[in-house]
């Protein structure tokens, strides 16, 4: 009951005002959520697994890659610094295993 008087009822201006506000919210959200998706898809193209690939068993030569064409890759920030990550933690492994081998 109290929930009902605390309602505000709303002309119908004002009514056709938050369907719109609404609307709008919702139109960005699907924008956002389309750009993602077409990011996605662009981050699965041979292009990049192949430079995905350098990173791992390259990755001198595929961080360079990765931090030289991130537009053309369509490479965000978060994802950049991943890739550079793992890639520096492949570097790292190698050097590891040189140790190991001449020690």
């Amino acid at each position: 009951m109290a929930e009902r008087e605390n309602k505000k009822k709303l002309t119908k201006e004002e009514l056709h005002e938050e369907n719109e506000k609404i609307r709008a919210e919702m139109r960005a959200k699907n924008a956002t959520s389309k750009q993602d998706q077409q990011r996605l898809v662009r981050s699965l193209s041979k292009k990049n697994m192949l430079t995905y690939a350098l990173v791992l068993f390259l990755p001198p030569v595929g961080i360079y890659m990765i931090w030289k064409k991130k537009e053309e890759l369509y490479m965000n920030t978060p994802s950049l610094y991943l890739w550079t990550f793992v890639g520096v933690m492949v570097i790292f492994a190698w050097i590891q295993q040189i140790v190991r081998y001449f020690a």
